[in-house]
């Protein structure tokens, strides 16, 4: 499974980012360089949803795809797919339901709070409706405080009833196996939820399988509550406040506050004592995570247009090869901006 997984982000790097450039991807680096890397080659769906992985397996992984000869080294730790390969990962892509709905950068670290949000609430009604005494399996203090402060202020009865409808709706739209796999997660009066161990012992499955088939669904749920609060009003009071429009790092997110204040580069580089290449490479990463954000202040239109079409025409994200094409006269600053943007329907 994790060479599958492997595989699909080397076909999308094209050698142009190493084995740890996927390794920062999977566990969720928040680094300017990973963020940008997983918008630049429109990763965000695996930003993160591997936390655990170490870079060992990675690199067995790596070698299992060489001596598969479904991928061939093109520089120190970068690879390319063969044409074997890129067929492999395509009859897995067909089969790979869990990409669905999987948004790791959009719902990296949140999918774990509403998780734990849903679940205690689901083990806490249920014990309560039928007057039994339990241990909640979660005992992180913010969930804790919140189901408690949730449940008190509503009728219990009526709210495990919208509950139970909310889940059945979601539950009617999912494959058999994976509303198997939400009940097998879930912890009831009767039963303690089961580990993604003992679901893939029992559906006869790869681990990291159920564990992204679990991940697609939870963001099936956020994705469904967020945008219809109506039909699912209690999934969508978990899930709302935990999503966050933006993914920046703390610095560029400070850079940013500034911008929206209308300091130029030079002054919020004397501002925040930055060198004015450290805003810029802030900048880039807005770019790269602000929808709305305009980089025509910094990119006049014409130096867009012969970026996009140098980039296109080389079929690279690599700077150096694009600054070649495009002359000396276009700064990288202004080709990393313009790539960051580049994912979007229109570069503005």
């Amino acid at each position: 499974m994790l060479s599958y997984l492997l595989l699909y982000c080397l076909h999308r790097f094209n050698g142009e980012r190493s084995l740890a450039a996927v390794y920062h991807l999977l566990t969720g680096k928040k680094s300017a360089q990973t963020l940008q890397d997983s918008k630049w080659f429109q990763l965000e769906r695996v930003f993160g949803i591997y936390k655990t992985l170490s870079l060992g397996e990675l690199e067995q992984a790596a070698m299992q795809l060489l001596q598969n000869q479904w991928i061939v080294s093109v520089d120190e730790r970068s690879y390319v797919l063969t044409e074997a390969g890129k067929e492999a990962l395509h009859e897995w892509l067909v089969s790979a339901r869990f990409f669905t709905h999987l948004n790791g950068l959009l719902y990296d670290t949140v999918d774990r709070l509403f998780w734990y949000r849903l679940s205690l609430t689901v083990q806490t009604l249920s014990n309560l409706v039928h007057r039994r005494q339990f241990i909640p399996i979660h005992r992180h203090e913010a969930t804790l405080t919140w189901v408690k402060t949730y449940l008190l202020s509503k009728n219990l009865h009526e709210l495990a009833e919208t509950l139970h409808k909310e889940l059945h709706t979601i539950c009617s739209a999912l494959s058999e196996e994976e509303a198997t796999i939400l009940t097998l997660k879930l912890t009831s009066f009767t039963r303690i939820g089961w580990t993604n161990e003992q679901i893939a012992a029992f559906l006869q499955k790869d681990r990291l399988y159920v564990q992204l088939t679990f991940q697609n669904v939870l963001h099936y749920m956020m994705k469904r509550a967020e945008r219809e609060s109506k039909q699912f009003p209690i999934l969508h009071d978990m899930i709302k406040n935990l999503v966050k429009p933006v993914s920046l790092t703390l610095s560029a997110q400070k850079t940013y506050d500034w911008l929206m204040k209308g300091k130029t580069v030079k002054e919020i580089a004397r501002i925040r004592h930055l060198k004015p290449s450290t805003i810029e490479d802030h900048i880039v990463e807005i770019a790269a995570n602000v929808r709305d954000f305009s980089i025509t202040p910094f990119v006049a239109e014409d130096t867009k247009r012969k970026i996009i079409e140098a980039a296109t025409r080389l079929q690279t994200r690599q700077l150096k090869k694009i600054r070649d094409a495009v002359g000396d006269e276009i700064s990288y600053f202004e080709i990393r901006l313009v790539l960051a943007k580049a994912g979007e329907s229109s570069v503005s």
